[in-house]
């Protein structure tokens, strides 16, 4: 079953890619005592800053109760080669509903119920199911859908913007195959695009336009439809 999938799906919802630069810090000069004075004053200040980015990022996701959305994907491997595109739609709706449908390359269908995640490939007519919960442990897209703080308390979170519009949200754990999922938003506070480092050092980037957060929901649309003749391989 595509990763890629299943961390879009664990989130229900669900993402650009912005750059980090390190300075080249020379062996030879070792730092100061201003230095350390320094690094030890940023580091006592990290609470206090995540504390300010987590409220930050918590009234830009305020008004995603519902969201919809055309989407393009693309994932780039360790050297920044593209390995994958697609396209397709998102429709989302708290808590943890997911409707994830790609037209591009391939037509497929991914159903998070909120209990459940469901990838239905009408290709070779199989469906696999995992847990829910499993799909989100330790990944930060969980904020996306999570007003819990305890939950919340498992991330740390910066603005990496000046326009306090693009976030940098980070597992304390590393034992998830999420390492780090960057989230930015329009001037409307609209979630416009994503990307995701995964453990393989592989980046999702996905942009999203036509986005809509009013709209009607079919009580079917975040119910799977099984046709008979499929195989179901359930691993939860």
């Amino acid at each position: 079953m595509n990763t890629t999938l299943l961390v879009l799906a664990g989130t229900c919802l669900t993402f650009g890619v912005s750059s980090v630069s390190f300075a080249d810090t020379g062996l030879e000069s070792g730092p100061s005592v201003t230095d350390h004075v320094a690094q030890q004053t940023a580091t006592d200040n990290l609470p206090q800053a995540n504390s300010r980015a987590a409220a930050s990022l918590k009234e830009h996701l305020v008004n995603m109760d519902q969201y919809k959305a055309m989407f393009s994907q693309r994932v780039l491997d360790a050297e920044g080669e593209v390995v994958h595109e697609a396209m397709g739609t998102i429709t989302m709706a708290r808590p943890n509903k997911l409707r994830w449908e790609t037209t591009f390359p391939d037509e497929t269908l991914l159903i998070a119920d909120g209990s459940a995640v469901w990838n239905i490939d009408s290709f070779v007519e199989q469906v696999t199911v995992i847990s829910q919960s499993q799909a989100i442990q330790n990944n930060p897209i969980v904020l996306l859908t999570s007003e819990d703080d305890a939950t919340w308390s498992n991330f740390t979170i910066e603005v990496i913007s000046n326009d306090d519009a693009t976030f940098r949200i980070r597992p304390l754990s590393n034992e998830g195959n999420i390492q780090s999922l960057t989230l930015s938003f329009s001037e409307a506070g609209l979630l416009t695009s994503l990307a995701m480092l995964d453990a393989q050092q592989q980046v999702s980037q996905l942009t999203f336009n036509e986005i809509v957060t009013v709209f009607d929901i079919d009580g079917q649309t975040f119910v799977p439809h099984i046709p008979d003749a499929f195989i179901i391989d359930d691993q939860r």
